[in-house]
């Protein structure tokens, strides 16, 4: 599941990028997707990207009492099953009937649309801040993927640690999959988060969208960056097997050799992401592109 190319443009070039015309020799695309093919770590398994370029093709899940979205994929492959909620299953390709967990196939769960950010780029847009996920529905959703044997539980939101039964459906998760990952923007510092994310088969990306001033300004809530930057301190003491991420905005390439010399100096991996055409992004475009062009 390869994400669309973002073109470069040939009449706004960018300081210090190649141009259009030069390749990568690993993903034999334009320069925007080789700073990302340059950067990310060889093992990183982008289940995000994978997930968001899906989705664009997909039919939306209906928005009910909860506008949440939960689906099954796998990379390659698409999206084998989604949520539905008359029901309250998984509905698709079925079961997968395999002794052991598939390595790239992966559970989407957000568990709410809280949020303490409205960050100009965000893929969720007018599904925000509409409320968490029942429990209930998080534990038989979990409970179901034993029989699709996902080899990852991704949770995500919103920010998924602002669910009030965070520590519990995390702990919930470990017990479906040999991996969790939780993406989060590290606005939560409670101890018994960080514990909780520093257990064993845990994986945490938390991104910053800029330096300083651009992060502020991408999330727009004063003070972000200084608050994420102590949350990444607390997580890298705790001992979190942490991944830095970034999307690669105007802001975003802007902070890349701050963003690597970080990561480098905590001895963490790196992995930025392609900027996505849909949600908030769209309404803010021209100010995000690396480009500076319409969507």
């Amino acid at each position: 599941m390869q994400k669309p190319v973002q073109k470069v443009s040939r009449e706004t070039p960018m300081k210090g990028r190649m141009s259009v015309d030069d390749r990568c020799t690993e993903c034999q695309e334009a320069a925007y997707s080789c700073e990302i093919c340059q950067t990310r770590p060889k093992a990183y398994v982008p289940v995000k990207d994978a997930w968001l370029a899906e989705r664009a093709a997909a039919a939306p899940t209906p928005v009910s009492a909860y506008p949440g979205e939960w689906a099954i994929g796998e990379i390659p492959g698409g999206i084998v099953a989604k949520w539905d909620q008359a029901s309250h299953r998984f509905v698709g390709a079925g079961s997968r009937r395999e002794p052991h967990p598939h390595p790239h196939r992966f559970a989407w769960l957000e568990l709410t649309t809280a949020c303490p950010h409205r960050c100009r780029h965000c893929y969720l847009g007018s599904r925000l801040a509409h409320g968490h996920a029942p429990l209930p529905q998080i534990l038989q959703a979990l409970s179901q993927m034993r029989e699709f044997m996902v080899g990852e539980v991704v949770l995500t939101g919103g920010e998924p640690t602002m669910h009030p039964q965070f520590v519990r459906i995390l702990n919930d998760a470990r017990m479906v999959a040999p991996a969790v990952r939780v993406l989060t923007n590290g606005w939560t510092q409670r101890p018994e988060v960080v514990s909780a994310l520093a257990q064993a088969g845990v994986q945490v990306e938390t991104p910053l969208l800029g330096w300083q001033e651009d992060h502020d300004w991408m999330t727009r809530t004063p003070g972000s960056f200084q608050r994420v930057m102590t949350s990444l301190r607390r997580y890298h003491e705790a001992g979190v097997d942490l991944t830095l991420t970034t999307t690669l905005t105007r802001q975003g390439m802007r902070a890349l050799p701050q963003l690597r010399k970080l990561a480098n100096a905590w001895g963490i991996p790196f992995a930025p992401s392609a900027l996505t055409a849909e949600g908030a992004a769209l309404d803010h475009w021209r100010d995000l592109s690396p480009a500076g062009s319409e969507a």
